[in-house]
C-alpha cells in the first residue's frame, strides 16, 4: 500500500520541493496545509499515513498545536523546522514526534527518518495494545478479587503505577443516589510503597479535582485533560492560593478523568513531580479503559456502604510494603523511581533501550535490570564498551572470525552478538564508536544477521538491543560523528537516568550501603554510621563523578575510619583552573573543551599522573579509564602536560 503524505508547510516553494521530492520516492502526497486549522481539515479530508510538520505556520500558529490532534487519530508526524531554538526544540520534542530534521536537509536524512519512523509507529502501536490489555486486566483482577476493603484500597496505586507512573493519586466516587463522595488518596513514597491518606474533605475535593459538577441532571460523559509544566502551575496558581493541600508533595503535572454515568460520578486525579509527568498515551489509555476502571471504584463504593470499620481503618496513614524489585539499585527519590517505572515499562518487550546520563549514573545496572526483569532473564547477558576496544578489532570483537581470516587469528572465534542470541546485548558507550563501525553494527541492528570476518555464511540471532552513553547523540548527529540513521534505530525507547546532585535524597541510602558493602569485603565485622555532620558533607556536595564517585569515597572513608562512627569525610578537593591568558581581542572567554582539557590537567597533576586505580584521575573524575584516555587524545592532552619533568 503506497503511504499517503501530509505536508504542512507555510513557505509554498519549500512545500512544492518537499511534495516533488516526496512523490519521486514513491508516496503519494495527499495534500498540503500552511496552517494548523487548514491541516486539521486536511487531516479529515484526506486521512494521511504520515505529517511531514514545519513548526511556525501561518496565522502565527504552531505546529506543535497540531500534535496531539493527530496523536488522537493515530497519525505518525516528524518535524522540519529552519528553527534551532533549544527552547522551541524542546517543546517540540515534548509532543513526542517520530523524528525531527532541521532544514536545510539531504534527502536522502529525510527518507531514512520516515524509513525509521515506520517501524518505531509500529512499535509503539503494538506497545500501547499491550499496556491497554495489561491495564484491563489488573483493574479487573482487583475488581473480582474477593477480600476487604483495606485491601483493595492498599491495591489501587499499584495497578495504575505502572502503567500511569504517578506521585500522588487521589479518587472521588460519587453514587447517582448519593449525598455526598467516597473519597480517598495514596502518595508514593518508595517503589510499590504508598501511604494510604484519609478521605478528602470538600474543601480538599475543590483543591484536587478541576472538573466541578454542578448539574443535577444526569449524562454520561468521559472527559480527561492534561497539563504539564507551566500549564500546570498557572492552573493551579488561578485556583487555588499558597498553601493548599497539594502544596508539600511538590507537583508539577496532572492527569485527571471524568466519568459519569447513571451510576454515579467517577473523578481520578493523577499528579507527577515531573513537568512533562503525562503525554497523550497516557490520557487514551485511561479513556479507553473507563468501563472497567468504573467498575472498580462502583466496586469500592458498595464496600464503603457495607463495612464502615474498615472504612476507618484504611482512611488512617499506613505504608504499604514494597516488594525488593531491582537488583542493586538503592533510593527513593521522585527522580529514580520514575526511571524505575520506565524499566518495569519497557523490560519485557522487544524494544530498543537507548540509556542517557552522565558518567557514572549506574547505566549498566539499568541495562541489567532491564535484561532480569525480561522474559529473556535466563539467557546471556552480554556487554560491550564501545570505547575501550581498537577501531581495528571491533567488528571481530562483535561479529566474530574465522581461524586465518586476518593476522593473528589463529583460531576461530564467536562475536559479542552470537554470544548474546537469545538474549540481551549491551552496547556500552555507543557514543565512542567510531563511523566506519556505525556503519557495521547499522546493518546488524536492521537485519539481525551478520557474517564472521572470513566467511560468507550468514548468521542469524535473536538479540535484545540495549545501548548507553553520556554524550548528547542529538549534537553528535549535527557534528557529524554520529549516524542519523543509527542515532533512530537505537532511539527507540530513551531512558534519561538523573545525575546525583538531582536526587540527593538517595545520598544517605547509597552512601551507608557503600560503607556496608565495603566493610564486608574487607572483612569488617561492622560498618560504620554516617554522623550528621558527614551526611551534610555528602549532601552539599555537587558529585560530578556521581554514583561511581560516591562508592569510592566510601571505600577510602572506610580505611581512614576506626570507629563505630563517621564523624567526618575528607570530601573532594573542587579542583581550580589557572586562569587564560587575556587574547588580543580582549576576549577571555573559554570554550567549553578549553575549560574541560583544564579541569583533566588539574586532576592530573593533583595525582602525579596516575589514571587508573584507586586515587587515580578516572576515579576521581568518575570515568571509566578508557574513557578518559580517549578524552584525553581527543583534547591534546600529553603526558609531558602533566608530569614534572
Amino acid at each position: 500500500m503506497i503511504e499517503k503524505l501530509l505536508i504542512v508547510e507555510d513557505e509554498f516553494i519549500v512545500a512544492n520541493d518537499l511534495t516533488n521530492m516526496m512523490e519521486n520516492a514513491g508516496y503519494n502526497v495527499c495534500g498540503t496545509a500552511d496552517s494548523v486549522e487548514s491541516a486539521k481539515t486536511a487531516v479529515d479530508k484526506y486521512q494521511p499515513t504520515w505529517v511531514l510538520l514545519d513548526i511556525f505556520l501561518q496565522d502565527d500558529s504552531m505546529g506543535t498545536e497540531l500534535a496531539p490532534y493527530l496523536q488522537e487519530k493515530g497519525i505518525g508526524f516528524i518535524y522540519i523546522s529552519a528553527n534551532t531554538n533549544q527552547s522551541i526544540l524542546e517543546a517540540a520534542k515534548a509532543t513526542q514526534p517520530y523524528g525531527f530534521l532541521v532544514k536545510p536537509f539531504r534527502e536522502k536524512d529525510l527518507l531514512i527518518m520516515l524509513d525509521i519512523a515506520r517501524n518505531k509507529h509500529e512499535t509503539s502501536l503494538q506497545f500501547a495494545a499491550q499496556r491497554e490489555l495489561l491495564l484491563q486486566q489488573q483493574v479487573r483482577a482487583l475488581t473480582d478479587e474477593q477480600t476487604t476493603l483495606e485491601n483493595k484500597l492498599n491495591k489501587i496505586p499499584a495497578t495504575f503505577q505502572s502503567l500511569i507512573p504517578f506521585d500522588y493519586l487521589a479518587f472521588s466516587y460519587m453514587p447517582a443516589n448519593g449525598d455526598k463522595p467516597e473519597s480517598g488518596a495514596f502518595f508514593r513514597v518508595g517503589f510499590n510503597e504508598y501511604q494510604v491518606l484519609p478521605a478528602l474533605e470538600a474543601k480538599q475535593l475543590n483543591q484536587v479535582f478541576y472538573y466541578q459538577d454542578n448539574q443535577t441532571q444526569i449524562r454520561k460523559s468521559v472527559e480527561a485533560s492534561i497539563l504539564n509544566g507551566v500549564a500546570f502551575h498557572s492552573f493551579q496558581a488561578g485556583r487555588i492560593s499558597a498553601g493548599g493541600l497539594l502544596a508539600p508533595y511538590r507537583l508539577n503535572s496532572s492527569l485527571q478523568l471524568l466519568n459519569k454515568t447513571s451510576e454515579g460520578t467517577l473523578q481520578l486525579a493523577f499528579f507527577n513531580k515531573n513537568e512533562n509527568g503525562f503525554d497523550h498515551a497516557h490520557k487514551t489509555l485511561l479513556c479507553k479503559n473507563e468501563k472497567f476502571v468504573f467498575r472498580l471504584f462502583n466496586t469500592l463504593s458498595l464496600a464503603y456502604a457495607g463495612d464502615s470499620k474498615t472504612l476507618r481503618r484504611a482512611a488512617r496513614i499506613q505504608p504499604v510494603k514494597s516488594v525488593l524489585k531491582f537488583d542493586g539499585i538503592y533510593g527513593n527519590s521522585a527522580a529514580l523511581l520514575h526511571v524505575l517505572d520506565n524499566v518495569e515499562m519497557v523490560a519485557d518487550t522487544p524494544v530498543t533501550v537507548l540509556i542517557l546520563g552522565e558518567s557514572g549514573t549506574g547505566k549498566e545496572k539499568i541495562a541489567h535490570n532491564i535484561h532480569l526483569l525480561s522474559s529473556r532473564r535466563n539467557a546471556p547477558f552480554i556487554t560491550v564498551n564501545c570505547a575501550a576496544i581498537p577501531a581495528d578489532l571491533i567488528e571481530s570483537e562483535l561479529f566474530g572470525h574465522e581461524k586465518g581470516a586476518f593476522t593473528g587469528a589463529i583460531e576461530k572465534r564467536i562475536g559479542k552478538f552470537e554470544a548474546a542470541n537469545g538474549g540481551t546485548i549491551f552496547l556500552d558507550e555507543i557514543g565512542e564508536l567510531p563511523l566506519e563501525s556505525q556503519v557495521k553494527l547499522l546493518r546488524v541492528l536492521q537485519e539481525r544477521q551478520f557474517e564472521h570476518i572470513g566467511s560468507s555464511k550468514t548468521i542469524k540471532v535473536d538479540v535484545r538491543i540495549v545501548a548507553a552513553t553520556n554524550r548528547n547523540l542529538e549534537k553528535e548527529v549535527g557534528e557529524g560523528r554520529f549516524r542519523l540513521d543509527l542515532f533512530y534505530r537505537l532511539n527507540v525507547y530513551p531512558i534519561n537516568l538523573p545525575p546525583l546532585r538531582d536526587r540527593k535524597e538517595d545520598i544517605p541510602v547509597l552512601a551507608q550501603y557503600f560503607l556496608s558493602k565495603s566493610a564486608e569485603e574487607m572483612g569488617r565485622l561492622e560498618a560504620p554510621e554516617l554522623s550528621q555532620t558527614a551526611l551534610k558533607q555528602l549532601s552539599v556536595y555537587n558529585w560530578p563523578g556521581n554514583i561511581r564517585e560516591l562508592n569510592h569515597l566510601m571505600e577510602r572513608t572506610l580505611i581512614k575510619t576506626r570507629g563505630p562512627i563517621v564523624q567526618s569525610i575528607e570530601m573532594p578537593a573542587m579542583t581550580r583552573t589557572e586562569p587564560m591568558p587575556v587574547s588580543a581581542t580582549g576576549d577571555n572567554r573559554k570554550t567549553l573543551e578549553q575549560i574541560e582539557a583544564e579541569h583533566i590537567l588539574s586532576v592530573l597533576k593533583s595525582c602525579n599522573g596516575k589514571i587508573t586505580g584507586v586515587g587515580g584521575a578516572a576515579e576521581i573524575l568518575g570515568l571509566p579509564p578508557s574513557t578518559l584516555t580517549s578524552r584525553m587524545k581527543k583534547l591534546g592532552i600529553k603526558k609531558e602536560l602533566y608530569h614534572d619533568r
